[in-house]
């Protein structure tokens, strides 16, 4: 008989343990079941602000181009040429006057004036080859709410209601 009444206290104990775990086990699970809707909620409404703000970003970039090409120039082009030519000299002119030969200083000083067009083609074919160092920062601007991201964030959006209706 005493062996018999430890062994339900024992049970009963055990019972009483067992349905005090469970309690505890339904009580962490509703407070995770409330933490999660939480979290969605604010995740929904996160994605909601997504939408309305485009993401910018910049994008460094820091490299070296190299460049090699071919550049043919063809042109053709008229200098004007406008000018005054000042000659200031003395020749010496000989001259045979039949008894010898005599020579003349004969005094120049003239201005000519020069007004014409010269002609010039140039017909080249120039080779390039250099490296160009590029560092910048490109911005980027991404709208969320426009194709193909607005699909995406819909199919997200459906997906987070759903989870949170069957948290419900």
């Amino acid at each position: 008989m005493q062996k018999r009444r430890v062994s339900l206290w024992t049970l009963v104990l055990l019972v009483i343990g067992s349905l005090a775990l469970h309690v505890w086990t339904i009580s962490t699970l509703f407070q995770v079941r409330s933490t999660a809707s939480q979290q969605l909620s604010q995740l929904q409404t996160a994605l909601d602000e997504a939408r309305r703000e485009p993401l910018v970003y910049q994008v460094p970039i820091n490299q070296t181009v190299p460049i090699k090409l071919d550049v043919p120039i063809n042109q053709s082009l008229d200098i004007p040429i406008n000018t005054s030519v000042k000659i200031k000299d003395t020749i010496e002119l000989p001259v045979d006057t039949g008894f010898g030969s005599l020579t003349i200083p004969v005094p120049i000083d003239v201005t000519i004036p020069v007004s014409t067009n010269v002609p010039i083609t140039f017909n080249q074919t120039v080779a390039i080859s250099t490296s160009v160092a590029v560092d910048l920062n490109v911005p980027i601007t991404i709208d969320l709410n426009q194709a193909p991201f607005n699909g995406y964030l819909d199919r997200l959006q459906k997906a987070l209601a759903d989870v949170a209706e069957q948290l419900k």
